[in-house]
């Protein structure tokens, strides 16, 4: 669960935008301007650096914790002995190579031993080596013991892994020892464990078919140049990237003045969060409509934003359904990702959901947030950030609130600037040690166009 590295929902709701738009020239004395202008801001500086053009203009209940399957990295790299292949910004291309790879990672996270401290070194060495090896970015946070289940299509997860990562190795040693690294997301400290040493085999016959090294490089060996970023940022160099852009939309309009009912989506989706859609609903000052039924009430709001926060808790209308006595993380996280995926399934249009973070709020209480990612660039909705946001407490889904967005491709959009021009504009207004991605602000708008991000 979280700890003290910040999870992406804090960091985009801690949001400073910094409209750049500047020539090559001009880009030291326009970043100490803005830096000047961000010193009383809040969270981290430019945690949404938005770099303008630089050369050119389901089962509501939630039950089945077996279903999240469809958590994909974002990023990925395959080592061997010719190099390193890197890919991210390209779902398709991602998701063939996780499918190869999904197999081999699901028998190394069910064998695994006890793990071991690592560090930092070691695991930057092991991502260095010619040796059969891939490399995995959740982009969020993600427990290994659900990992394990999905991969495994187990009803429990099995072995000896516990904890909540984004990044994770899997490669073969010097000795030919089969070792699975991690980085744990609650206290930044790195593992390693031993795994089937039987998986060596596999992982060299699958690197000898994946893609051909690209020159995909990590800031921590990229030079001088990309010091100042997460060592883990990983960098493609070339020329400016072109995002695409999207369409944006409220998939679940309020049509209709109540009278004759709010539409067939609103009914629809009324229908997949459990509410009866001929329930008593009604018009509310604050812009939404409100579905009751005895004393809960659903909220759907003329943005997109739907919020269930009962007045008392043991409603019981979304139970998680635990194998033992206690409900258990991995229960509870999928549960949680059962009920969002079911909610906003056929909703999202292009964009795929990721799972955030997972926190432990005290007294028993979890908050797992989902967020919607378009080609492997995280998308930041209105002040929040998330996709979805769910409270378990009492082992139930205690409350929720999910925002509605549906995204679907419009063109290829402008270029963005290079990787090393960005990275100096972030060393100059002191963002030492942040990532830079590209990622998508959505303001509610009708379109959202890609920035690139300081996280």
């Amino acid at each position: 669960m979280r700890g003290k590295r910040r999870s992406l929902v804090e960091w985009g709701k801690n949001a400073l935008i910094v409209l750049l738009s500047i020539s090559a020239l001009g880009l030291l004395w326009q970043t100490r301007f803005y830096g000047t202008m961000a010193e009383g801001a809040s969270g981290p500086v430019g945690a949404l650096l938005s770099m303008l053009p630089g050369e050119e203009e389901s089962a509501a209940a939630g039950t089945d914790r077996t279903r999240g399957a469809t958590v994909y990295p974002v990023r990925m790299a395959v080592m061997s002995s010719q190099g390193r292949a890197g890919i991210q910004y390209d779902n398709e291309q991602v998701t063939q190579l996780f499918t190869d790879f999904s197999n081999p990672l699901a028998a190394a996270l069910a064998a695994a031993e006890t793990p071991e401290l690592s560090t930092a070194e070691a695991f930057q060495a092991a991502l260095q080596s010619r040796n059969p090896g891939v490399y995995l970015d959740f982009l969020g946070e993600v427990p290994l013991s659900n990992l394990a289940a999905w991969l495994g299509g187990a009803g429990s997860p099995e072995g000896a892994l516990s904890a909540v990562v984004r990044r994770l190795l899997l490669t073969v040693d010097g000795e030919g020892q089969v070792l699975l690294y991690y980085i744990d997301a609650d206290t930044g400290l790195y593992y390693v464990s031993r795994t089937d040493p039987e998986l060596s085999a596999r992982l060299e016959r699958l690197v000898g078919s994946a893609p051909q090294p690209n020159g995909a490089q990590f800031a921590f060996e990229a030079g001088e140049g990309y010091s100042a970023l997460d060592p883990y940022t990983m960098l493609e160099g070339g020329a400016a990237p072109r995002p695409s852009r999207y369409t944006a939309a409220d998939p679940v309009p309020l049509s209709g003045n109540g009278e004759n009912g709010y539409g067939a989506a609103f009914e629809a989706l009324v229908s997949k969060l459990s509410f009866h859609p001929q329930s008593m609903s009604y018009p509310s000052r604050d812009s939404s409509v409100v579905v009751q039924e005895g004393s809960e009430r659903l909220r759907i709001y003329s943005d997109g934003q739907v919020i269930y926060d009962p007045t008392e808790e043991g409603t019981g209308r979304y139970p998680i359904q635990g194998i033992g006595e206690d409900l258990t993380l991995w229960e509870a996280v999928g549960s949680a990702w059962s009920f969002v995926d079911g909610a906003l399934s056929g909703l999202c249009g292009e964009a795929r959901l990721y799972l955030m973070d997972v926190e432990a709020t005290g007294e028993g209480r979890l908050t797992v947030r989902f967020g919607y990612q378009l080609d492997g660039a995280a998308v930041f909705v209105g002040q929040d950030g998330y996709a979805a946001q769910v409270e378990i407490s009492g082992g139930e889904i205690s409350a929720y609130h999910l925002q509605l967005r549906s995204y679907a491709y419009l063109d290829e959009g402008p270029a963005i600037m290079p990787e090393l021009q960005a990275a100096a504009a972030l060393g100059a207004l002191d963002g030492e040690g942040l990532e830079l991605m590209i990622c998508y602000p959505d303001s509610r708008g009708d379109t959202v166009a890609a920035a690139w991000g300081a996280f």
